[in-house]
């Protein structure tokens, strides 16, 4: 049976292709922990997702630790301060060579694993410059040359949109996905960059949002 490492974060897009994909393959979810603020969270989450949808397709989460401290200096995705709002465009929540570090790092787990497909869940509403199909073709050629094995990135929803993806995974337990960068107690803070694209999907779909806000308004 094919066999796909899945880049997870926990959040929707990723946990929905999880699933997706573990309807015709096994797949190997992959989580890389840079340190930053909202990871315990995430993680917790992720763990209650696979465990709702566990089909025996999905195997347990490996956890691929890299620190981007030394990256991204006094940066809000670590210290919290001046997290992009609500309010705010999608390119204010870029993370400088994210999709470069979770693949690379990816790719080297698939040589030592004897896998050949890296899975990404990126959508075509994604602006940024390591999210397109040219990076993600070259990239993989780039990785492949490197290691001297075959290494394949697919992005299979780069032409969804969040709140399509939504509507035909409603069925799926969604609101065991967490999508903020500034968490509250434990929950989705409800006014962060990231709430606010999660709230406006769910509206947009014309699904029941069943995520637990701190901040409902």
């Amino acid at each position: 049976m094919r066999k796909t490492a899945v880049l997870t974060s926990g959040g929707l897009d990723s946990s929905i292709l999880l699933w997706d994909l573990s309807q015709e393959a096994e797949v190997y979810p992959l989580y890389v922990q840079k340190g930053l603020s909202w990871e315990t969270t995430e993680l917790r989450s992720l763990y209650q997702f696979i465990n709702s949808i566990s089909n025996g397709k999905v195997y347990p989460v490996t956890v691929l630790t890299v620190g981007a401290a030394d990256l991204y200096g006094e940066h809000w995705s670590l210290n919290r301060v001046g997290v992009p709002a609500g309010d705010t465009s999608d390119e204010s929540v870029f993370l400088p060579g994210r999709n470069i570090l979770l693949i690379g790092l990816a790719a080297i787990w698939c040589y030592t694993n004897s896998i050949q497909e890296i899975a990404i869940g990126s959508l075509s509403a994604n602006p940024f410059p390591d999210a397109t199909q040219n990076f993600f073709s070259e990239y993989a050629k780039l990785l492949s040359e490197a290691l001297s094995y075959p290494i394949s990135i697919s992005a299979p929803y780069r032409g969804e949109r969040k709140e399509r993806l939504i509507k035909k995974f409603s069925y799926l337990p969604l609101q065991l996905t967490f999508t903020c960068i500034f968490p509250m107690a434990g929950l989705h803070c409800g006014s962060c960059n990231k709430c606010n694209e999660r709230k406006l999907a769910f509206q947009t779909s014309g699904c029941e949002d069943l995520t637990v806000y701190y901040l409902s308004n």
